[in-house]
């Protein structure tokens, strides 16, 4: 099987406003993104250790990495993992199930380890989550996992994107959405410490994306059934190993907001907060539809 089966097309142009041609703010924190790669984060082995890191502290908060109300006792299941990023999801899913099909499926495989190296049972692929999925893969996948594209998501609307989620997914399948809620965060600090810095920095990372309180409604008007959300909250005692996490993604973007001077100054004091008794707070969202 080749490991790219559905070359990447270039991302659609952004829709030009009617005076002056314009490209109007479009991305998932107001930005304007332009290109073939919609992803505002880096790929570098930072970024990529940060993903890793990021998927601990996840499975650590929920407590699986299927929802327990999606069946995954059948010996033949086939999975799909949608910005599979590094990979690192899939390959802790597929430790236990040698006999499961895994798919990934990224705009880019620049993270992920050399085809060799894979486990016999995954296979990694190049597709643009907004173009048609390989037609080999409509209609293929039990489940469907995607986590954190809301950097991706264009104008506010999920809906181009749940559409050809849905269409990877067999009659009966079911979708597993994760996201955080920024727009409900909120920065926890201990009485009589500061917290304005990391409260300034977070805003930064925050974007605009209120879609995310209308999903489940979305998704039962688009192909599924009963959808589910759950939210999840981490303690203090966990605050600082979040709030790191948080910071490490502003870094990625960050001299793209402001200067990098600027930047480097507003991270420090930050971090100063931080260690001083200060922490992002942040629900986890997981949303579990099943497709009709």
């Amino acid at each position: 099987m080749s490991d790219i089966d559905n070359q990447v097309t270039p991302v659609e142009s952004h829709v030009e406003s009617m005076t002056g041609g314009e490209a109007r703010p479009n991305g998932w924190n107001g930005a304007v993104v332009h290109g073939d790669d919609p992803y505002a984060l880096l790929r570098d082995c930072n970024a990529s250790t940060r993903l890793t890191a990021q998927h601990y502290l996840w499975k650590d908060l929920l407590g699986y990495l299927v929802h327990p109300d999606i069946p995954t006792r059948a010996t033949n299941l086939k999975i799909a993992d949608v910005a599979t990023g590094n990979g690192i999801w899939i390959h802790d899913m597929a430790r236990d199930k040698p006999t499961v099909e895994f798919h990934g499926f990224d705009i880019s495989l620049d993270q992920v380890g050399p085809k060799p190296w894979l486990p016999a049972n995954i296979s990694m692929h190049t597709w643009d989550i907004f173009k048609e999925p390989p037609a080999r893969f409509v209609g293929y996948f039990d489940i469907v996992h995607v986590r954190l594209i809301t950097v991706v998501i264009k104008n506010n609307d999920p809906r181009p994107v749940l559409a050809n989620l849905t269409k990877l997914l067999k009659p009966g399948g079911y979708l597993q959405w994760d996201e955080v809620d920024t727009l409900g965060s909120s920065t926890k600090v201990v009485p009589g410490r500061a917290g304005e810095n990391l409260d300034q920095l977070f805003t930064q990372l925050k974007g605009r994306d209120t879609w995310k309180y209308h999903l489940t409604q979305i998704m039962d008007e688009n192909g599924y059934t009963d959808s589910q959300l759950y939210t999840y909250e981490y303690g203090l005692g966990m605050a600082r190993f979040w709030n790191d996490l948080y910071v490490s993604t502003w870094k990625e973007f960050a001299p793209l907001l402001k200067t990098p001077e600027a930047s480097r100054e507003l991270e420090q004091k930050a971090m100063d907060e931080a260690r001083n008794g200060a922490a992002i707070m942040t629900p986890k969202l997981v949303w579990v539809a099943k497709k009709v």
